[in-house]
């Protein structure tokens, strides 16, 4: 399971149960009241649990800006590329080089 607000992570709490929907591995504390992951719970507006209405917070503004954007597929359309100035270690390849005037990130 993803946890974290700022910086996402993997749950570090043992599985204890999965989710009958998508079979996810779950913790105690990320089972919801109807026994599945918070991601599939928010899918059936069921946000009793307070991850499942984290997970319905993050589906609704997708889908808002994915709309305000005009692109259903907005956050899926990222490449390795777009991805990588969020990877460890990324200031050590591509563009995050200080190596000219013309570089992206170089100021």
């Amino acid at each position: 399971m993803t946890t974290g607000f700022f910086t996402l992570g993997k749950c570090a709490v043992m599985a204890v149960a999965a989710c009958p929907s998508c079979g996810r591995a779950l913790c105690a504390s990320h089972v919801t009241e109807t026994g599945l992951c918070p991601e599939c719970a928010a899918a059936r507006d069921q946000v009793g649990h307070p991850a499942a209405a984290a997970a319905y917070r993050r589906r609704a503004h997708r889908a808002r800006t994915s709309n305000e954007y005009q692109d259903a597929g907005w956050y899926s359309g990222f490449d390795a590329y777009d991805r990588s100035a969020f990877a460890p270690g990324a200031g050590a390849r591509q563009d995050y080089l200080d190596d000219d005037d013309d570089a992206l990130v170089d100021s």
